[in-house]
């Protein structure tokens, strides 16, 4: 098995263990909060201050993931979706983030693509941030369930797409060499985990692709993205580009199974 193979499987088995399972506490219901608002009308639509589109390079660990996200100021929060393809799988995900640009509330969805249901086998989550523990709203194969999720509340949300990282560093500012640690709800498994997680800023990368020389960020120590001066993720070290710096085509786009919709569902 490569060296990748085994780092997987050990963190498979770490969010498997019984130590991570007992952070995750099945109840009968959960406090049901109303999606964000800034006031008495719903959130405007607001206006795009940054918006990514991420694939495969040729170089890529992973081949033929399509990644798009937007970021938006709807009146006083931000909100981050992201959709990123994958031939073994869709994650359709939002974050909505104060004016501090801490985050209120996730949500996720995961389908199969050629999946013979018409919802694409939507495991969807909402994960609410504002009640004094994280609650776990899930729908899954018809059947609605709820946990609480036991540690400190997140600062960070790390899930599927590397845009998602875009409004943490954008956040914590960092000049080269300085470092911030957080507490991340990192909804990325198919097992959710809170912990420590630290942010740091490496020397500025030249990358030919770009013709110049970009932002590096590391999350976890090993996970590094790189960013414009702007602070929006335009690629990450395993090998993902910016759509615009890619002479590959663009894989074709896989079953949408749906508008996600992170207001009313779960």
């Amino acid at each position: 098995m490569s060296p990748r193979g085994l780092r997987l499987v050990a963190l498979v088995a770490a969010l498997l263990s019984p130590a991570c399972r007992r952070k995750h506490l099945p109840v009968s219901s959960v406090p049901q909060l109303p999606y964000p608002r800034c006031g008495a009308a719903p959130l405007p639509a607001g206006e795009v201050i940054a918006e990514g589109h991420l694939r495969s390079g040729p170089f890529s660990v992973e081949q033929l993931v399509n990644e798009r996200f937007s970021l938006r100021q709807r009146d006083c929060l931000y909100t981050l979706t992201v959709r990123q393809e994958w031939p073994r799988g869709i994650a359709d995900v939002e974050v909505v983030y104060d004016r501090a640009w801490l985050p209120l509330r996730a949500w996720r969805r995961l389908t199969v693509p050629g999946a013979p249901r018409p919802d694409g086998m939507a495991d969807i989550r909402r994960y609410e941030l504002r009640t004094p523990t994280i609650t776990v709203t899930r729908l899954h194969n018809g059947a609605r369930s709820y946990e609480v999720l036991r540690g400190d509340r997140p600062t960070v949300v790390l899930g599927p797409g590397r845009g998602l990282i875009t409004a943490w560093i954008r956040r914590a500012h960092l000049g080269v060499g300085d470092r911030v640690r957080e507490v991340a709800l990192d909804i990325r498994g198919s097992l959710e985990v809170v912990r420590p997680v630290v942010l740091r800023r490496e020397p500025d990368q030249y990358m030919a692709e770009y013709g110049r020389a970009l932002r590096v960020y590391t999350v976890y120590g090993r996970e590094s993205v790189f960013a414009d001066e702007h602070d929006v993720v335009v690629g990450d070290v395993a090998g993902l580009r910016q759509d615009a710096v890619l002479r590959t085509p663009a894989p074709p786009p896989l079953p949408l199974y749906g508008a996600p919709d992170p207001v009313n569902t779960p």
